[in-house]
């Protein structure tokens, strides 16, 4: 799940609004007019001891307030700052007040969430069957997301489709419904689209899903982070529970993450575990390679697990039926939009919509209560009634919207008092009534809205002005919709989209296209630099940083540079937009090369200037499979 909010991630984003001008050489990241380091580490003090003090009143929520604003404060400090002793000492102690805070997650109740649990890794012959049995399923494929297939991530597959078969069945007929509209945001915003497989471990497609660490939504966005990427969530409406725009807030986040480590299987464990936790792993363990860092004690078991299971995830969802999986496709998710004036109940916009409350409830996941919040709202019905239900909506009187339980206020009631027996806030109250406490008296008919279909936070109700001075940030603004052009095969739908492989003929039914969906906005692709060369990657390249600098689409130079999307060394060639792709050997007299960790036979050649079908004919392989270590020839025998 998303860590505790990190105030990094609000500088990266105004990165990404902001290109700097296009040039060959990268530029420094422009300095920020900041406090002394002494400032800032006696602020870190003030608000530890303030955390410390609150714990011993009993006062977890304060606590739990002073150490969010800890960690938003210590995010964008340099690893030099980090290191000094006495910022360690404040560190640990932070952790240990919210160690006593926020108990450790357990396993959810259903299998395959983010297991606790160490696994033990399958050998012998049952790890040389369960990597025939992965590249029989394959034949051919590729991905977009690096996968190794080695011990930790085999036992993965075979848990999925033995022990824990139960659950991928069920979260991938779920997937169904939601694939297509992940993969073409996740396209849009530079993702790899294989990430789309990130939601069977964190919720299993679930947009109800809720941790004990009280994280919400197919993404599991914890309060704090789902704000600083436009979540927010009110006493009606949750918008972490939204499949749209939480899946366009993941996207994001998982970029920014990526732009941060500069590799993708790095800033799936920062999802995770969070950024800050995983640069100290780094530093402790001095290594930037996940598998070395499982191997460390610097990492929670659960994050050990993270990568191996979105691998092996990736693998099962891609080809279900290969691994014995039997999946029940569901119907896309599809809808009309409707702005609905003022607060109405579902069960009236059902009779308007021609369908049931059950229906719109499961394509307005966001709605916490049986009614629409106070105010206007774009309601989404199912395709093909929007217009009967603003015809409806268009010729009803204002007392017949509501259908809510009806309350004269008696003698001695309070307005908390009234509120509680209904298990409401007062504030919840007065909107429904659209009154103020004043006018709250003996003889007053309310209209009483029902509760919400889950707990809500005091602090998830409180007004924008205390949600900025608490977070110290502020949120993104509201994201756009998914636009409606989805014809043809999604790796055609934008030039600097992702190439996403057409699904084969036994793949799941999950993985085709949608039918167009009701919503307007189209997103601008982003402009791309003019023609170039090659250009050669610098120490502390990334190739978002690339991107940013050249003002072209992560998703376009991770086309173009497959083999640098894992990772990117000093000296590696970068391709531009443009640049044109040489027929001959770009190595000069290199005859050999020697296969490494992520390879893959078509990148191999692409970096090359090879046809794919030649190297293999040349190095006589049966099949695109290539094992790490193998010497190709680059050259006819």
């Amino acid at each position: 799940m998303p860590a505790l909010v990190l105030a990094t991630l609000l500088w990266g984003t105004a990165l990404l609004q902001v290109p700097p001008p296009a040039q060959v050489q990268v530029a420094p990241a422009p300095a920020r007019a900041a406090e002394s380091d002494a400032a800032r580490i006696q602020q870190l003090r003030v608000l530890v001891e303030a955390a410390e003090k609150a714990l011993e009143a009993d006062d977890e929520k304060t606590a739990l307030t002073k150490g969010d604003e800890a960690d938003v404060l210590t995010a964008d400090w340099t690893p030099d700052l980090l290191k000094q002793r006495g910022v360690q000492v404040l560190l640990q102690r932070l952790k240990e007040v919210q160690e006593q805070i926020t108990p450790e997650v357990t396993p959810e109740p259903e299998p395959g969430l983010k297991a606790p649990e160490e696994v033990v890794t399958i050998s012998g012959d049952d790890l040389r069957a369960e990597l025939e049995l992965v590249r029989s399923a394959e034949q051919g494929a590729t991905y977009d997301y690096p996968i190794d297939l080695n011990d930790k991530v085999l036992t993965w597959v075979s848990l999925f489709s033995t022990t824990k078969r139960g659950f991928m069945e069920n979260a991938l007929g779920r997937a169904s419904m939601y694939l297509p509209m992940i993969r073409q945001v996740f396209a849009e915003e530079g993702v790899p689209s294989d990430l789309a497989y990130l939601a069977v471990i964190e919720s299993g497609f679930r947009n109800e899903a809720k941790s004990r660490a009280k994280a919400v939504g197919m993404w599991q966005f914890i309060r704090s982070t789902g704000r600083i990427y436009g979540l927010n969530g009110t006493a009606w409406l949750e918008e972490r529970r939204d499949p749209m725009k939480a899946t366009r807030a993941a996207a994001r986040y998982l970029k920014r993450l990526y732009e941060i480590t500069g590799d993708w299987y790095l800033a799936a464990s920062s999802y995770n575990a969070g950024p800050l936790t995983l640069e100290r792993a780094i530093q402790n363990v001095g290594t930037r390679n996940f598998w070395d860092l499982a191997c460390s004690r610097w990492l929670r078991t659960e994050t050990k697990n993270y990568i191996p299971e979105l691998c092996a995830a990736i693998l099962v969802g891609r080809n279900p039926e290969r691994y014995g999986l039997r999946i029940v496709p569901l119907t896309p998710y599809a809808y009309e939009t409707v702005t609905v004036p003022s607060m109405t109940s579902l069960t009236v916009l059902a009779r308007c919509a021609g369908t049931d409350a059950t229906t719109l409830k499961a394509l307005n996941p966001e709605l916490l209560r049986g009614s629409t919040p106070p105010g206007s709202y774009l309601l989404r019905v199912p395709p093909g009634r929007a217009l009967d239900c603003l015809r409806q909506l268009a010729h009803m009187p204002a007392g017949k919207r509501l259908d809510f339980q009806g309350y004269t206020v008696r003698k001695g009631d309070t307005l908390a008092k009234v509120a509680k027996r209904f298990k409401l806030t007062p504030e919840d109250l007065l909107s429904a009534n659209d009154m103020t406490a004043n006018q709250f008296r003996s003889g007053k008919r309310l209209l009483v809205p029902p509760p919400p279909v889950m707990a809500v936070e005091a602090r998830d109700i409180t007004s924008g002005s205390e949600r900025l001075k608490n977070l110290g940030d502020t949120p993104l603004p509201p994201l756009p919709a998914a636009p409606r052009d989805l014809e043809g095969p999604m790796g055609a739908r934008r030039e600097s989209a992702l190439p996403i492989p057409a699904p084969s003929p036994g793949q799941s039914p999950g993985n085709a296209v949608p039918p167009a969906m009701a919503e307007t906005t189209v997103l601008t692709a982003p402009t791309t630099a003019p023609a170039a060369s090659v250009l050669r990657a610098k120490p502390g390249d990334t190739l978002a940083k690339l991107a940013r600098v050249h003002r072209v689409s992560l998703g376009e130079l991770m086309r173009l540079n497959p083999e640098s999307v894992k990772a990117l060394h000093p000296g590696d060639e970068i391709r531009l937009p443009g640049a044109a792709v040489s027929t001959t050997n770009p190595i000069g007299t290199a005859t050999v090369h020697r296969v490494q960790k992520g390879d893959a036979l078509a990148t191999i050649a692409r970096k090359y200037g090879l046809d794919p079908a030649e190297l293999k004919a040349w190095n006589r392989l049966k099949s695109d499979r290539i094992q790490v270590g193998q010497r190709l020839r680059l050259t006819p025998r």
